[in-house]
């Protein structure tokens, strides 16, 4: 139960930031949303039902609120019902296939007649929202930083980095361009594809991908590059994407190089790694509150056969290392294998 319910309210924080939040609402509705989320991490699932209930009033045909409701529902072992609310979540347009196939406050429903159907919806909201994140993305041109004296005489290397929760590719020249034009690599850094605020979030995974998708398409159009030595980094919400998106197409990247980010034992974990998957390199803060998931992402790599290192640093927290650009080097230099 323990970890179930660890996963459990990993999966919930993520849904908060999912939805767009209007910035003036309703204290009644933060105050309900607020007794939710304690009542779930109490267990006290009766409770939790009756708020979900009373925030779907208050937050009418809400694809995030009507799934966390399910949630509740299947954990109290009101099964029908659970799958009611998760088809009124997708009708509504929730899309986070990726959440679903997962979530292990959906165990009890997953066998239910009628489930199948919920999961060819919520593909296919994801189907159209991964292709508008594309068309999107595509046309909001990334962040690119060019090395001294770029030519397209030869191959260069690429490095793509993903910004963290609520930030954008602003700031990332200052903090990755020496490192990357020390290595004489291109430097891509696409922003993320929900409004946050004044700036971006991933979000969900498959959305990422898609961006992800784009920004090597975009580059593919304009630069040569030496699809060998193309690394995939980000920064705290971005590193938790970019750990993901290495596991899902270890094809596509050298190395890993995730900074701060957060690590789902149990649901993150990496399959058994293959010849020529991507090597990973952890970095992060021992006063960073996610130091403890960093040490066990890295445990979990190697344990899966992939080739890994991790950095600690005392005396930082949820940010980049003071030294930052001879850190990242030594980074590059451990994934690209130099």
């Amino acid at each position: 139960m323990k970890d179930r319910l660890a996963c459990g309210l990993v999966i919930v924080s993520l849904l908060v930031a999912a939805a767009p939040i209007p910035a003036q609402e309703p204290v009644n509705v933060q105050a309900t949303r607020k007794e939710f989320y304690d009542a779930y991490r109490k267990e006290d699932w009766n409770r939790a039902v009756d708020l979900g209930y009373e925030l779907e009033k208050l937050v009418p045909n809400n694809s995030r609120e009507q799934y966390n409701l399910a949630c509740v529902l299947a954990l109290n072992e009101e099964v029908d019902a659970a799958l009611d609310w998760l088809e009124k979540a997708a009708a509504n347009g929730f899309c986070r296939i990726s959440l679903l196939d997962v979530d292990p406050d959906l165990d009890a429903v997953r066998d239910l007649p009628g489930y199948e159907v919920v999961l060819n919806r919520v593909s296919e909201n994801m189907r159209r929202r991964r292709d508008l994140v594309y068309r999107t993305a595509a046309e909001n041109l990334p962040l690119t930083v060019l090395p001294k004296n770029f030519s397209d005489d030869e191959p260069r290397p690429l490095i793509i980095v993903l910004h963290g929760f609520g930030g954008s590719s602003a700031g990332f020249e200052a903090i990755w361009g020496p490192a990357a034009g020390r290595l004489g690599a291109i430097l891509v850094v696409p922003n993320g594809p929900r409004r946050v605020g004044n700036g971006h979030g991933w979000i969900d995974i498959d959305e990422a991908d898609a961006v992800v998708e784009a920004t090597l398409d975009y580059v593919r159009d304009r630069f040569e590059v030496d699809w060998d030595r193309v690394v995939l980094s980000g920064f705290s919400e971005g590193a938790f994407m970019a750990t993901a998106l290495g596991i899902r197409h270890p094809d596509l990247f050298a190395g890993v190089i995730p900074v701060a980010g957060s690590y789902i034992p149990g649901i993150d974990a990496p399959p058994k790694a293959a010849d020529g998957d991507p090597r990973f390199y952890f970095m992060v803060g021992l006063l960073d509150r996610v130091a403890t998931q960093a040490r066990i992402a890295a445990s979990d790599f190697e344990e899966a056969g992939y080739e890994v290192d991790l950095r600690l640093f005392p005396d930082t927290g949820h940010e980049f290392p003071q030294r930052t650009t001879q850190e990242l080097g030594r980074a590059l230099r451990f994934v690209l294998g130099e």
